[in-house]
């Protein structure tokens, strides 16, 4: 089985095109691939199928998981296909919706889907950890956003947010500090797999939150330990532009993919 190790601004993907091993617990595959002392070692595990133009992307989170999308590994899995293809522009299909990607000075931009909003005010503001109040932000998957003096607080309060009550499919925890109207800093719980260098949702769901608490400007840069993402929102179209760089490729032997000993 051939896999493709990619990664966006650190946060790390095994790839899967056109997969030709039969594995009916994909759940368990990504779950042993992901594991970084026995497997492949990832954020995520990134399932493509391509039938003619039609491209179908599923995401595996680390504790096997499955994730609606994810815009890291959206542009990674973009990339890839589009310099397979030796295309400019590709679409593909996730659980969070059809994502149209372009390919421009080898950094991806990604139209992603149209957010929707909910400002967490009153006796759901979690305990007044966010100023202002946290933003419950879909953006094809789950986001909390918490404002913070200090995004070191993810460690702190993360995996409690994912797993708070208010969310019964957990949620990713974005905790952002406002640099600027046009820069953010951020630090993201992902649901799943806990700190990673960066999340692309996260950084898209931030800026949305911001915006609609007046504070950002249409067009922003998203800091993270693993780098920076460029996020526009004009309250109808959302874009996020950034790196993905693909690793190197290799091979699983088909009968360790599948047994218990990978």
């Amino acid at each position: 089985m051939e896999f493709i190790k990619a990664q966006g601004l650190g946060n790390d993907f095994v790839m899967l095109v056109n997969p030709t091993v039969s594995v009916s617990d994909l759940s368990d595959l990504s779950r042993r691939l992901a594991d970084r002392r026995y497997g492949i070692g990832c954020d995520q595990v990134i399932i493509a199928q391509e039938n003619n133009d039609h491209i179908n992307v599923r995401f595996f989170n680390a504790d096997g998981s499955e994730a609606e999308s994810c815009g890291n590994g959206s542009r990674c899995i973009a990339k890839y296909l589009m310099n397979k293809k030796q295309k400019n522009e590709i679409t593909i299909e996730t659980l969070g919706g059809v994502l149209n990607c372009q390919l421009e000075d080898d950094m991806v931009t990604i139209q992603m889907p149209t957010p929707t909003i909910k400002i967490l005010d009153g006796p759901e503001s979690l305990g007044h950890l966010s100023t202002p109040d946290a933003v419950a932000v879909n953006i094809g998957n789950p986001h909390l956003v918490c404002f913070v003096d200090s995004v070191e607080l993810a460690s702190q309060y993360g995996e409690g947010l994912e797993n708070h009550p208010a969310f019964p499919l957990r949620t990713n925890v974005d905790f952002v500090k406002i640099i600027d109207s046009g820069h953010l800093q951020l630090k993201v719980w992902e649901r799943g797999t806990g700190i990673t260098p960066a999340c692309g949702s996260g950084a898209c769901a931030s800026m949305v939150a911001a915006y609609a608490h007046k504070l950002m400007d249409q067009k922003v840069k998203v800091s993270q330990a693993g780098g920076d993402l460029w996020v526009q929102w004009n309250e109808k179209e959302l874009y996020m532009t950034g790196p993905a760089s693909i690793v190197f490729t290799g091979v699983v032997a088909q009968n360790h993919a599948i047994s218990k000993g990978l």
